[in-house]
């Protein structure tokens, strides 16, 4: 975490020691010196400020917020100089020619070698087709303050990819009681974080009784340093403008702070993966449901399928470590009694992948357009009992695990045996084998047992004369 208690320091100093006065909520309410005091006359040849030289205020100073790289003096319609990079005011007027707003001088530098200037500036595009990017650009970044800004962004590059690892940023401005988001060099424009920029502003705004907008929607702006950091460096920023005056009255600065005191602490928590953060707040995750055993469908034969309807913004990952579908079978033994099983086998917990559906779900809430995962689950055709079931869901950036169902719960669905008893055919050659065998088997040994009757009476007649003759 990074704390810049004031930026422009010198400018500060001077708009409270000479231009507005140190009772300056009295003499200057709504107006100041915004700009730094870099030396802007016909002899300054330093962009750092002129200790020996008197200010002039007709033409002095940068206004440092208009003096970052990004689409720096390129919009139509924004608040800058005429011609960037000009500085021309009225005679002995201090407001002269957008004065107060001067962006910073123009860059004649041939930054890329290649005999040209200024032919790709820093807006993320190879404006001039050579393969590189944002390589010779028209200016920005001139001064002590936005050069301090851009090494202090650049050089934190903890895992070395070479880009910054900065994921939210706030800059504090006064006046108006706004949150302001980018982008801020365009009008009728957005950015690829449109919806998540607007709800994380919207829970800031919320914080402060602030009013939450796009930056250009108050007024376009060129080398704004949140367009810059959002644009170059892919930080979510927003620009807090506090209070109601440039130089507010000192009883009312206890209350602005209490205001604004949460959030940091907001942007401190959403930190580690705004984007996600802001998409599963616009999920509304209570509408999301995984299959109860009563909605699962069976099928004759084949794996079971366990559906898990989301939010179609929900950012979820389909990575089997973090996403999946884990279930086990029950068994019983074969010691039943009148009553049902008295045993039953517990089998070991097994992962499942989801898969992703072309057929949509409805949410509980009734919206059609959920986004259907499917976990087959491969129960075999020839088991019966029941299964325990229950889900996870991981997110894209793994900054979320969700279970369904919650608090460790598991769903349980009764299992009959499904595989085939056989076809008609093979019963009838079976019965006719198991007859043949069965009533043969009877027929000879009726055979038998009658045979042997019959010698037993022969047997029997033969004695009986044999007495009788004697």
């Amino acid at each position: 975490i990074y704390l810049i208690p004031m930026l422009n320091v010198d400018g500060n100093r001077y708009d409270r020691e000479v231009f507005s006065g140190p009772n300056a909520w009295e003499t200057n309410p709504t107006g100041g010196w915004r700009k730094n005091l870099r030396d802007n006359t016909v002899t300054g040849i330093t962009p750092l400020p002129d200790i020996g030289e008197a200010v002039d205020e007709d033409c002095d100073g940068v206004d440092l917020n208009r003096n970052y790289q990004f689409e720096w003096g390129a919009p139509l319609g924004a608040t800058g100089p005429l011609i960037p990079g000009t500085c021309t005011p009225a005679e002995d007027e201090w407001n002269g020619v957008n004065n107060d707003v001067y962006n910073g001088p123009v860059n004649y530098e041939d930054n890329d070698g290649d005999g040209l200037i200024n032919e790709d500036h820093v807006d993320g595009k190879d404006d001039d087709a050579d393969g590189q990017v944002d390589e010779d650009w028209m200016g920005g970044n001139t001064e002590p303050e936005t050069i301090f800004i851009q090494d202090l962004t650049e050089m934190n590059d903890d895992d070395g990819d070479g880009a910054s690892d900065y994921k939210v940023t706030i800059t504090w401005h006064s006046y108006s009681e706004l949150v302001l988001y980018p982008w801020g060099h365009c009008t009728d424009c957005e950015t690829t974080d449109h919806e998540q920029l607007i709800y994380h502003g919207d829970k800031m705004a919320e914080m402060t009784l602030y009013d939450n907008m796009q930056s250009s929607d108050l007024y376009p702006t060129t080398g704004d340093f949140c367009d810059w950091h959002y644009g170059v460096h892919g930080s979510y920023c927003y620009t807090i403008e506090i209070g109601t005056a440039f130089h507010q009255q000192p009883e009312d600065i206890n209350h602005i702070a209490v205001r604004n005191l949460g959030v940091p602490f907001y942007m401190i928590e959403i930190s580690d993966a705004p984007r996600d953060r802001a998409d599963l707040g616009m999920s509304n995750m209570s509408r999301q449901w995984l299959a109860s055993p009563e909605d699962v469908k069976i099928p004759d034969t084949g794996s079971i399928p366990i559906e898990l309807c989301l939010d179609a913004s929900f950012p979820y990952t389909l990575d089997l470590n973090k996403t999946h579908t884990m279930w086990r079978l029950i068994k019983p033994t074969r010691q039943q009694s009148d009553y049902g099983p008295t045993e039953w086998i517990e089998e070991d917990w097994q992962s499942t992948a989801f898969e992703e559906s072309e057929d949509k779900c409805t949410l509980a809430d009734g919206d059609v357009n959920g986004s259907k995962l499917v976990a087959n689950i491969p129960v075999p055709d020839d088991e019966s009992g029941i299964v325990h079931y229950k889900s996870m869901l991981g997110t894209t950036s793994g900054l979320s695990m969700l279970e369904y169902p919650e608090y460790g719960q598991y769903y349980v669905l009764d299992i009959v045996y499904r595989a085939p008893y056989g076809n008609i055919g093979a019963a009838l050659f079976l019965f006719i084998i198991v007859a043949t065998f069965v009533w043969g088997g009877l027929g000879i040994a009726l055979r038998e047992m009658l045979a042997d009757g019959e010698e037993s009476l022969a047997a029997a007649a033969g004695k009986a004369g044999a007495t009788a003759k004697k």
